[in-house]
């Protein structure tokens, strides 16, 4: 059985935080819209979000703020008349925190896709020259095709 491609407006390529936002944007807009990216979480859940999301920006933020709680709770709290006994890091429990987090924002990600009705598809894409050419087709059959930056 021949599969029909379904027709959009508006096919983003990567959902990292140009991506998902010009999807979300698009929609809001009015164009039927899709975004396709191939991130993908342990057991092969979608990961939206990109290299900021997934391991760049949120991951090191959520491992700083455990880190920084340990350096108060070490030194800073003493000045407010808090004492604490000894103090110990659990590195696979920060780091279990840590994907609790990416998870948060990914989900996130692909709720706002939801409720802006733009289709994801956990794929990998490319474009291809007629599809960069005004008024060109691809085989997304989309009108407009929006690369966001390629990661590394």
């Amino acid at each position: 059985m021949a599969v029909t491609p379904e027709r959009f407006d508006v096919v983003v390529i990567g959902a990292g935080p140009g991506g998902y936002i010009a999807a979300i944007r698009s929609a809001q807009l009015g164009f039927r819209t899709a975004c396709v990216d191939d991130w993908t979480r342990a057991g092969g859940k979608p990961a939206p979000g990109g290299t900021c999301t997934n391991v760049g920006c949120i991951p090191s933020k959520a491992l700083l703020q455990s880190s920084e709680h340990f350096e108060h709770a070490g030194h800073g709290f003493a000045d407010h008349g808090i004492q604490v006994g000894s103090l110990a890091i659990d590195i696979a429990r920060m780091l279990a925190r840590k994907e609790k987090v990416v998870a948060q924002n990914n989900d996130g990600i692909l709720y706002l896709f939801k409720k802006n009705k733009v289709t994801f598809f956990t794929a990998g894409a490319r474009s291809t020259e007629a599809a960069s050419r005004p008024g060109g087709t691809s085989p997304s059959r989309a009108r407009s095709l929006q690369r966001s930056p390629r990661r590394t």
